[in-house]
């Protein structure tokens, strides 16, 4: 159980802080409305998902992960649309059903803001994917 002991649960806000929970202590992760929560050992905390920008499992062993990217493409729940503020040309904004079928696909010509309307789609689970990073909605 050294691994374990080892991993963590690391929230990531806007501002650049992060705070860690160690897996060891059996965080458990839930979501409001407005909030991620977490609460481990009797204590409740809420990160409100408007400054938060990721939640991560890290571990200090060594990993075999290579050609990681790190130039986040962070997208926006704005109304009734996924809007990207920030996209360079020839990105390709793909979304696919949760059964791996594609939905849509879009390579944009210029650099700036692209959004999605949610409206073109039906309620469910969808994975949004942008130059190769991937993120999971859900259409209610």
């Amino acid at each position: 159980m050294a691994e374990e002991s080892k991993t963590q649960l690391v929230v990531w806000a806007k501002d650049g802080t992060q705070v860690a929970y160690a897996l060891a202590d059996k965080p458990k992760v839930t979501f409001t409305v407005s909030d991620l929560v977490i609460t481990t050992k009797g204590v409740e905390v809420n990160y409100s998902l408007d400054n938060m920008v990721r939640f991560t499992y890290e571990t200090n062993e060594t990993s075999y992960i290579t050609n990681l990217q790190t130039d986040d493409t962070l997208f926006k729940l704005d109304g009734e649309y996924l809007l990207f503020p920030a996209l360079k040309s020839n990105s390709t904004v793909s979304v696919f059903s949760i059964k791996g079928t594609m939905v849509f696909k879009r390579t944009l010509r210029e650099n700036g803001e692209y959004a999605f309307p949610l409206s073109n789609l039906n309620a469910g689970v969808y994975i949004i994917n942008v130059n190769g990073l991937s993120y999971k909605i859900m259409k209610k």
